[in-house]
């Protein structure tokens, strides 16, 4: 299990469940990767045991909300544009 964590600006009642979004997750796994920020498409849930991997909700300003939420990794999303990598 992969573990990861995501800001939200918004109050977690209004996040999208199950459906698949662009968002910005950090990579909470040990050794060089961690906390590296990534951008996927990725389905959330705040059912834990709905998806293979966990999301750790954060407010705003960093706040841990206290109850994981599960995540599917759809894909990465590459921001660069070819030319520029």
């Amino acid at each position: 299990m992969t573990e990861y964590d995501a800001f939200f600006l918004t109050e977690l009642d209004q996040v999208a469940q199950d459906t698949e979004q662009e968002m910005v997750i950090r990579d909470l796994t040990e050794g060089r990767a961690k906390y590296r920020c990534i951008y996927v498409m990725a389905r959330l849930s705040d059912d834990p045991a709905k998806y293979a991997d966990r999301l750790w909700p954060r407010l705003g300003r960093g706040q841990w909300v206290g109850q994981p939420w599960s995540v599917d990794v759809v894909s990465a999303v590459e921001k660069i544009p070819e030319a520029w990598r």
